[in-house]
């Protein structure tokens, strides 16, 4: 059978490269000051490819926003096990399109024919195809005799999936299932099978701090009245120490650390400094804030701050003004046991406090996402991690995950405690969410292998 899977989808695999490139096309990116037509458009293509893959009961599930979530199905026996298939059509914006070396929206081959650039080929519509060809495979293989599955595919993951949970509780019955598999994950290197049982939760906030009606002749005004930009850094510099260790009281309170088991599990993955310097292109001179042997849990089991954007006038047109205002969004990532609501009411507040001079101080909050921590005793997770290994012709590891994917709480708490497994297709190398955003092609193949297997030992 392993044998036979191989070949078909080895076979089959410049049809599975041209779908995916299809879908790459559409700029389907879900956040408000982008055109959402582009998002249908996708919903459509995905539509479409159900359709053709032969799924049965093909709809659109719609959220407020009214970015669809594509819902398609393949029932075998009502005494064999459903397994719900989740990966997201939308994609992250391209960010600065001049640092692409090709057209994020258009799906290119790199000269070696081991990558395929263009934004979203990682993450996540590689997701979409790897669940079709699976099923497909598997199909053609077993007929009838493969497991019930449902696929549902969301349009709004990257903006932060604000309304995928009223969803999930208002189609459980419709979704119900015995097990998910969410591909929105990736591996640990190139060539490693990866099953990832942790995640960071995320939160975020706006701040704008005005002082004045109106930007202000430097040189006239500049003295007696606050300096909003240096106000708005000296806040947000009182957030952490000169390690990045967060000082806002009480933030951390609840924090679980990892067990003895993902310790070792964690040590045995190899991570080096060199390793993730190189990984994560940082520049000669740029130091870590941990030591090499705290890398990984500071990346996958401790909290931290990040801000995303910053805007004090305009960089472009920089003249001699003391600016009326300025802008932060401030992104922080939350380790298991932390809880999102309370995180951001902590952040919210503490800033506040460090507002001086009178200063008027708007802040904005955004729905959050609680951290993720699943059990792997389940037969699923072994039947899983043998078929990656045997995919992949490497032992699969057990891997946490600094990112967030708010779906897989929202999975738990409609379906209760049914095996999440998360896995993917991105690798240290894709710059998922960054400029020049790519899939390696021999872990596309062995992924779509990884996933028939199991559905096949179901």
């Amino acid at each position: 059978m392993e044998q036979q899977l191989k070949k078909a989808i080895h076979e089959n695999m410049a049809t599975y490269i041209q779908r995916l490139s299809d879908l790459v096309r559409i700029p389907s990116i879900s956040f408000d000051n982008f055109d959402q037509k582009f998002v249908l458009d996708s919903a459509e293509e995905v539509k479409k490819m159900f359709q053709e893959a032969g799924l049965e009961n093909i709809q659109f599930l719609v959220p407020e926003s009214g970015r669809p979530t594509v819902y398609g199905e393949s029932l075998t026996d009502p005494s064999k096990p459903t397994v719900l298939l989740y990966a997201h059509h939308d994609v992250q914006p391209p960010m600065r399109e001049h640092l692409w070396n090709t057209k994020p929206f258009e799906a290119t081959l790199s000269k070696d024919g081991e990558r395929l650039f263009g934004r979203g080929t990682a993450d996540d519509k590689a997701g979409i195809i790897t669940h079709l060809a699976a099923l497909e495979q598997v199909r053609s293989l077993k007929g009838k005799n493969g497991p019930n599955l449902k696929f549902v595919i969301e349009g709004e993951e990257e903006s932060g999936s604000a309304g995928f949970k009223n969803l999930l509780a208002k189609y459980a019955d419709l979704l119900k299932c015995d097990a998910v598999i969410v591909a929105d994950l990736g591996n640990f290197a190139k060539g490693t099978p990866s099953i990832t049982t942790t995640l960071r939760g995320m939160s975020a906030v706006s701040v704008e701090l005005k002082s004045t009606k109106a930007p202000l002749h430097s040189g006239s005004w500049s003295g007696p009245i606050p300096d909003v930009a240096q106000v708005l850094c000296r806040i947000i510099a009182s957030l952490t120490d000169g390690n990045g260790n967060i000082l806002i009281p009480h933030f951390e309170d609840g924090l679980v650390p990892p067990t003895d088991a993902e310790l070792e599990s964690y040590k045995s993955l190899g991570m080096t400094e060199a390793i993730f310097r190189n990984d994560g292109g940082v520049l000669p001179k740029t130091k870590l804030l941990v030591p090499e042997d705290e890398i990984l849990l500071a990346n996958w089991r401790k909290p931290s701050i990040t801000v995303t954007a910053m805007e004090v006038g305009n960089r472009k047109n920089a003249g001699n003004v003391l600016q009326d205002s300025a802008y932060a969004r401030i992104g922080i990532r939350l380790a298991p046991g932390m809880d999102a609501d309370r995180c951001t009411d902590l952040l919210v507040n503490f800033i506040k406090e460090q507002v001086p001079y009178g200063l008027t101080c708007e802040i904005a909050t955004e729905d959050g996402a609680n951290p993720f921590v699943t059990d792997t005793t389940h037969p699923f997770f072994k039947q899983m991690s043998e078929s990656m290994a045997t995919a992949y012709g490497s032992p699969t590891k057990f891997i946490g995950c600094g990112a967030s994917i708010p779906g897989a709480e929202y999975f738990r708490n409609t379906f209760g405690n049914i095996p999440i497994l998360l896995t993917g297709l991105e690798d240290p190398e894709c710059n998922a969410h960054g400029e020049n955003e790519s899939l390696y092609l021999p872990d596309f193949e062995k992924g779509i292998l990884a996933e028939a297997l199991f559905f096949a030992s179901l």
